[in-house]
């Protein structure tokens, strides 16, 4: 290492010093919060939106939207088991699902909806069932629905009972547990 020169008044300036200086730190006015850290407001910033009320359960409009869930699932039931030519029992968890959610969010906790969604579930599957006999017998027959349910309505029966198989009560058991469990399960 070299040595420093002497200064203007013959004396040797002092060594650098290695070692780093204190970081300039001000004194900050109480409750003050530097800007970008936790708590410190956005520059520019709204104020925020105050939070919803909170939505309060409806069973009314929930069993209303329920049903008809349940009656646009029995159309799309019927309409499929006439597509197909056959019927598909499984689809009954899709009912009971299309029952269950209006319910469940709608209607919130109240005891009496799962029974409802239930009920709503094997009413849309006998429904749908009801509607795809009534399908395939206006295709042999040529009678209107509105014939086949009305005045008719013994032939349309005696078409659902020909169509009835034992796995069908195995399905409606189905829609009744599954609409029970699934309107509980959204509302909680």
């Amino acid at each position: 290492m070299t040595a420093s020169a002497p200064g203007p008044d013959g004396k040797a300036a002092p060594a650098a010093q290695h070692y780093a200086a204190p970081l300039y730190e001000p004194d900050a006015p109480a409750g003050y919060v530097a800007p970008g850290m936790p708590g410190a407001p956005a520059p520019y910033a709204y104020a925020p939106l105050p939070a919803a009320a909170p939505r309060r359960p409806n069973a009314g409009a929930a069993l209303a939207a329920a049903l008809g869930a349940a009656v646009a699932g029995a159309l799309a039931y019927g309409f499929l088991m006439k597509a197909l030519d056959r019927e598909f029992g499984w689809l009954v968890i899709g009912l009971a699902a299309a029952v269950a959610w209006p319910l469940g969010k709608l209607g919130g906790r109240n005891p009496v909806l799962p029974v409802a969604g239930a009920l709503l579930a094997a009413l849309s599957l006998l429904l749908g069932q009801f509607f795809g006999v009534g399908l395939y017998l206006h295709q042999l027959t040529g009678a209107s629905l509105g014939e086949l349910y009305g005045p008719e309505f013994s032939v349309t029966l005696e078409g659902w009972k020909a169509v009835l198989e034992p796995m069908d009560a195995l399905f409606y058991g189905i829609a009744l547990f599954e609409g029970f469990v699934f309107t509980r399960r959204i509302s909680a």
